[in-house]
């Protein structure tokens, strides 16, 4: 218990560091905190065995980053200047 209040403060200071460094950042990581204690809540009963588990559940993760990278690469193909003429000879 002493480990884990111990360890709580050290990422409060780290998060204390970040409100004055980079604002965008800290709020991003409240944002993502506020997501994964609502997505624990959510799945709770499947880690501690009282439902069984989906089979789409475990891979979730993995497609969720394919799609965000594939999002990405769509947004930055089509925001990219047209090509302009090429100074290779």
């Amino acid at each position: 218990m002493l480990i884990w209040l111990i360890a709580v403060a050290v990422l409060v200071l780290i998060w204390g560091g970040l409100w004055k460094s980079n604002l965008k950042l800290a709020f991003g990581v409240l944002i993502g905190l506020l997501i994964g204690w609502v997505l624990s809540r959510l799945m709770a009963s499947y880690f501690i065995g009282m439902h069984e588990m989906p089979l789409w559940l475990p891979p979730l993760p993995l497609a969720l980053v394919a799609i965000a990278l594939f999002v990405t690469g769509v947004v930055v193909w089509f925001k990219a200047p047209p090509p302009g003429p090429s100074d290779h000879s």
